[in-house]
């Protein structure tokens, strides 16, 4: 809801979008008048404005802004200045916007003055009327009109001379004045005149801010006149990115408001118990009757009233700030936020359910309670709904809840619902004496993850491909369900797509699959899942003679502050609260040696984190960004520490991956030592392994018809298919990034000499023990479904070698791979336990079970069977669950 004001000015002004009403009355009409005789005489003054303090063509000679208490009126007087052709333009044209619902608009004076003589443009004929209807996107039709004057004939340097009031306050406001004045201005300002004119027994109450000059008191006739002159007034700049709560201009609130309880006692007159009859009790008690938990039903009313009472504001007269009843609002399905919040309470307190309204300002938030009391200070109603904790010890506990009616397609239950950070409210209960704080509730993250798999340099067949995977937590889910509901898919499709082709300008990029999304409202979050192919992506830089691909985290730059370099005074506004964790994992077809970095800065109004890493058994250089906004601004004070921050933070969100130089020895070409001596390591294990494979332990021995496969020994034959798989990955693939190029096999050329050759020691044990490996699982895989006798021994002696390989592993990672960019010691730590427990398992197993030695009795060469008879009784059969069973047919 917006409140909207005249002299009894309290405006709710514009965020809680409220008013919509198209006027039942005909066009109003406006009068002409002489000027009231309560009018204080003031002769204008000042220094005209120099060319440098003049925009749009023209300036202010003269404003005079009169306010009468006790006639209900307001009076404004000013002169415009016409300098230049522009000022033509600009400065022709009377408008004057009036409620008619309250207000009677009287013109007393439009002259044009040329050349010391003055010409009159005040003629009835010559007002238009015409609705005024400026907020109608966001559907708030307040019923307001202007009425407008064109003048004609104006001239470089005229005079333009307006004098008008207006007659009549809300009555909503039950004849209590409050207003901001503020002493400053859009436009140069010759002399600037404010007065109020007030009965002695009015007591108001005045604060002043930014030290606007002392106003000055005349008494008499019984009146208070307070007025403020200043002369010679200039715009006051504000820095980009000012809080909107934030100002410097000199302003004084004056109110009647004479405490915190009278704008308390004010508001509940608008807000009091309401019986409900007919279709809305009828909804209420059938929900009820449904048999959920308090919880579950609020949040179901909650729901109704978001998403099934649409936005839509009727104010004019006292629906400025007095809700329609809830009786009305359900029936017509539409309200403000006034509206929406009176149903809500209504509707909860039929069923015994604590929940009242609370005042909030949307743009002042945490700081309303440095303004004086009264309803000037808000701008939109939320609610705040009991309930109790339902912990055991502590079921009486009040738990609050706070609510904001107006925002449609909230996810999560009311324990989870997310609200906006408003700060600070006035909550309307009997004996509430000062605003309340209003905690932070279901604030919201977000997570992003950009997986970038690069094609091949020179690969033109080949394209790349882009993979986004974003999801949005709480507040964040709320506003891109509402998005998603209100555009059409197919051009967000386009929108996402254009955003990356903006990222990526100098590559191909077109939709490798539909833009797909989850929405999960009750857990209230939302996932975005989007793929794109990439073409040509990498770039040539001729002064290096180097190819490169260019990294920009864009997604995450677009919600940073970057700060021009120059001096501040003001306060910087940011995004609050807001929480993001952002990934960029690049997938790199050959090694690179990627340079590691880790940094986290914390500071009293956010928090930033970057780490730059790689993971060679994956080939993917990932990049990690963390970026936590903790309060809704950064004071001037440290303005120079932030911005050098977010300095920090962009350079890393734009990176180049420059590919290795191949005429170099650092370069990207194949190792061929390294794969000669896998190759040589490979015919070894294959004079070796064809031994082995004519090992037989039973040989010459008779024994029975193997077993077939039963109990762990299957567990055994899926292991004997993974791991020649598992061992080629890892040599070939994974670890082939680095075995076998030179770019792995000079990774620590910059390290001392001692840590160099002995990270090439390890690389050649890793490469020759990693071939073994491999070679030695395909012979076991051999043996195990061949039945041999030779493999429990051969396995039991596979299974030490990987536990020592293991150890080893242990070893290196202690001593040479922490200095590796991208080693993940955690795996290598894994590895071990993996061994050890395998070990553990199988050894004693393969050495003690019956089944195995009854399983693995096939000899080389095989021993012919003998022929045999027997007899075994039924429960014998039953007891051996590996027992063969003879059809006697």
């Amino acid at each position: 809801m917006i409140f909207n004001s005249t002299p009894a000015r309290v405006s709710l002004s514009a965020f809680c979008l409220l008013l919509l009403v198209s006027p039942l009355f005909a066009a109003p009409g406006v009068q002409i008048k002489p000027a009231p005789a309560w009018v204080i005489p003031v002769t204008a003054s000042g220094k005209p404005a120099s060319a440098k303090d003049v925009a749009g063509g023209y300036y202010l000679a003269f404003s005079d802004y009169q306010v009468n208490l006790d006639e209900q009126s307001v009076y404004t007087h000013y002169t415009r200045q016409i300098i230049s052709e522009s000022g033509i333009q600009n400065g022709s044209d009377i408008t004057v916007a009036f409620d008619p619902t309250y207000e009677k608009l009287d013109f007393h004076q439009v002259t044009v003055w040329r050349d010391g003589k003055g010409t009159s443009q005040l003629q009835p004929a010559e007002i238009k009327i015409m609705p005024l209807e400026t907020d109608r996107q966001r559907f708030i039709y307040n019923g307001h009109y202007t009425a407008s004057l064109i003048l004609k004939d104006i001239r470089k340097g005229d005079r333009i001379e307006v004098a008008y009031s207006r007659k009549g306050w809300n009555p909503v406001f039950q004849g209590k004045y409050s207003d901001f004045l503020h002493f400053d201005t859009f436009d140069y300002t010759q002399h600037q005149h404010v007065a109020i004119i007030a009965d002695q027994k009015r007591a108001l109450i005045f604060k002043e801010f930014n030290k606007p000059l002392t106003r000055k008191l005349t008494a008499g006739n019984g009146k208070n006149v307070y007025e403020w002159e200043l002369m010679n007034v200039k715009p006051v700049a504000y820095d980009d990115f000012a809080p909107e709560w934030y100002s410097k201009s000199p302003f004084v609130q004056v109110t009647e408001f004479r405490s915190w309880k009278e704008v308390v006692d004010w508001g509940l007159g608008f807000y009091g118990e309401t019986k409900l009859s007919g279709p809305l009790k009828s909804k209420v008690a059938g929900w009820r009757k449904e048999g959920e938990s308090n919880s579950e039903f609020i949040g179901k009313v909650v729901r109704f009233v978001q998403d099934e009472i649409r936005y839509l504001g009727v104010e004019t007269g006292e629906n400025t700030h007095r809700p329609h009843s809830p009786g009305q609002v359900f029936q017509q399905r539409y309200g403000d936020c006034k509206d929406k919040a009176f149903l809500l309470c209504a509707m909860l307190r039929d069923q015994g359910i604590e929940c009242d309204p609370v005042l909030v300002n949307t743009y002042k938030r945490a700081h309303l309670s440095e303004f004086l009391p009264s309803p000037t200070d808000f701008n939109h109603v939320v609610v705040r709904i009991e309930e109790f904790s339902g912990v055991p010890g502590r079921s009486n506990t009040k738990i609050f809840r706070f609510v904001d009616p107006t925002i449609a397609l909230q996810g999560g239950s009311l324990s989870t619902i997310s609200f906006p950070p408003y700060g600070q409210g006035l909550l309307l209960r009997k004996g509430q004496i000062q605003p309340i704080s209003i905690p932070l509730q279901g604030t919201g993250n977000i997570s992003i993850t950009e997986d970038i798999y690069l094609p091949k340099r020179g690969d033109t067949l080949m394209s790349g491909h882009i993979q986004v995977k974003t999801v949005y937590f709480e507040s964040l889910a709320d506003e891109i369900r509402s998005m998603f509901q209100q555009t059409v898919m197919s051009k967000t499709e386009d929108a996402y797509l254009n955003y990356y082709r903006e990222i990526y300008k100098n590559a191909e990029l077109e939709l490798a699959d539909t833009l797909t999304y989850y929405d999960q409202r009750d857990a209230n979050n939302f996932s975005l899942l989007e793929n794109y192919a990439l073409k040509n992506a990498w770039q040539y830089d001729s002064v290096s003679g180097r190819a490169y691909f260019g990294l920009q985290g864009k997604v995450l730059h677009d919600q940073l502050r970057i700060l021009p370099k120059k001096s501040r005074k003001d306060p910087v506004s940011l995004q609050y609260p807001y929480h993001n964790t952002y990934k960029i994992r690049v997938h790199m077809p050959e090694y690179s040696n990627i340079k590691k970095e880790s940094w986290r800065i914390e500071r009293a109004a956010y928090t930033v984190a970057f780490s730059s890493d790689f993971v060679p058994k994956e080939g993917v250089w990932e990049l990690s960004y963390e970026y936590n906004v903790l309060q809704d601004h950064v004071a001037p004070e440290n303005v120079a520490e932030f911005r050098e921050d977010m300095s920090r933070l962009t350079k890393n969100l734009g990176l180049e991956l420059l590919a290795p130089d191949s005429g170099s020895s650092s370069g990207r070409s194949l190792n061929w030592v390294t794969l000669l001596l896998a190759l040589c390591t490979a015919a070894g294990c294959a004079v070796l392994l064809r031994k082995l494979y004519y090992f037989s332990p039973l040989k010459g021995q008779a024994s029975e018809p193997a077993l077939p496969f039963g109990s762990w020994i299957l567990l055994t034959g899926v292991q004997m298919v993974l791991h020649p798989i598992v061992a080629f990955f890892n040599l070939a693939l994974s670890g082939g990034m680095i075995y076998f190029s030179t770019v792995g096999w000079n990774a620590m050329s910059a390290q001392s000499g001692l840590v160099s050759s002995l990270y090439k020691v390890s690389l050649v044990f890793e490469i020759v023990v990693s071939t073994v490996i491999f070679c030695f699982s395909i012979l076991l895989a051999i043996l195990y479904f061949k039945k041999r006798d030779s493999f429990p021994q051969l396995f039991s002696y596979f299974l030490i070698g990987n536990l020592v390989f293991a150890i080893v592993g242990l070893i290196e990672a202690q001593t040479i791979y922490a200095e590796v960019a991208g080693f993940n010691g955690d795996i290598i730590y894994q590895q071990f336990i993996i061994a050890l427990i395998s070990a553990a398992i199988w050894l004693p197993y393969y050495y003690q079970s019956k089944q195995v030695a009854q399983t693995f009795v096939n000899t080389y060469p095989p021993t012919e069977p003998e022929e045999y008879m027997y007899e075994e009784t039924p429960e014998a059969a039953e007891n051996d669950p590996g027992a063969v069973q003879r059809d006697e047919a």
